[in-house]
């Protein structure tokens, strides 16, 4: 699967490289990440081939500051949502763990594509944010989140998005069941976050101060809220684990992962 996906080169525009959803790389050696590539919205980490590696697989705003990664854009988007779903779905054991993930062997459909995509947006290593003020190299550096999939007004936002890129990507697609009742468990926890006065402890942590913050932020910041004010988060997490027990068995029955 690893040449599966197609991956942009990079290009001179300068980036950020990142080793976590908020926080620049601070090695000093071999630091990778710097450049953005054409049309770039973001980059996922992607070590290793097999099932072992699976669990370093993450989305991020900006480069990734070690090896191990590619640059999304809106070409390989649907491949890169499927690679990040069939490496995070199946979870290793020592049966498993040396098993090889593998280019498809079946066509995928339609709504496969936009459940995996559904499945990446709202999983816990959507790392991906909008913030200003990252410091690297003596600079200062801001995160532009492209992967929001609701307008403003859908989440009551205070401000505008700076980018509208994943609204206008997911117009037109059909969603399964599971998948709409993601986004509709989702959107009400955006809508929850925007609704919330943190305090500035919490807003200091997550860097709250642009109103494109990622699913990574708000999660993170209502959690971190629930002692002032508990956030219910079952009804999300009962729709979010019946797309993944839909999605599990298909890795093995189109040929991602050796039955």
């Amino acid at each position: 699967m690893a040449d599966w996906i197609i991956r942009p080169r990079s290009n001179r525009q300068p980036a950020v490289p990142l080793k976590n959803a908020l926080t620049p790389s601070t090695s000093t050696k071999d630091v990778r990440g710097t450049r953005w590539a054409d049309g770039a919205i973001g980059s996922m980490i992607v070590f290793g081939n097999d099932l072992q590696h699976a669990a370093t697989t993450g989305l991020l705003s900006s480069g990734y500051g070690n090896a191990g990664a590619f640059f999304v854009t809106g070409q390989n988007l649907w491949q890169a949502a499927i690679v990040f779903a069939v490496r995070r779905l199946v979870k290793p054991t020592w049966l498993n763990d040396r098993d090889q993930f593998l280019q498809p062997a079946q066509p995928l459909t339609d709504k496969f594509k936009s459940d995996c995509l559904v499945w990446m947006l709202f999983n816990g290593s959507n790392l991906t944010a909008g913030a200003n003020g990252l410091h690297w190299n003596g600079r200062d550096w801001s995160l532009v989140n492209h992967f929001i999939p609701f307008t403003e007004s859908e989440v009551g936002a205070k401000g505008r998005f700076e980018s509208d890129f994943m609204v206008r990507y997911m117009d037109g697609m059909t969603f399964s069941p599971k998948a709409r009742a993601v986004l509709d468990e989702g959107r009400k926890l955006w809508t929850r976050f925007h609704a919330t006065q943190f305090p500035r402890k919490i807003r200091d942590e997550f860097k709250l101060n642009r109103p494109d913050a990622g699913w990574y932020q708000i999660r993170r910041a209502l959690k971190a809220y629930g002692e002032t004010e508990l956030t219910d988060f079952d009804p999300f997490d009962r729709a979010y684990a019946a797309l993944s027990a839909k999605l599990r068995p298909m890795v093995y029955e189109l040929g991602f992962l050796p039955e």
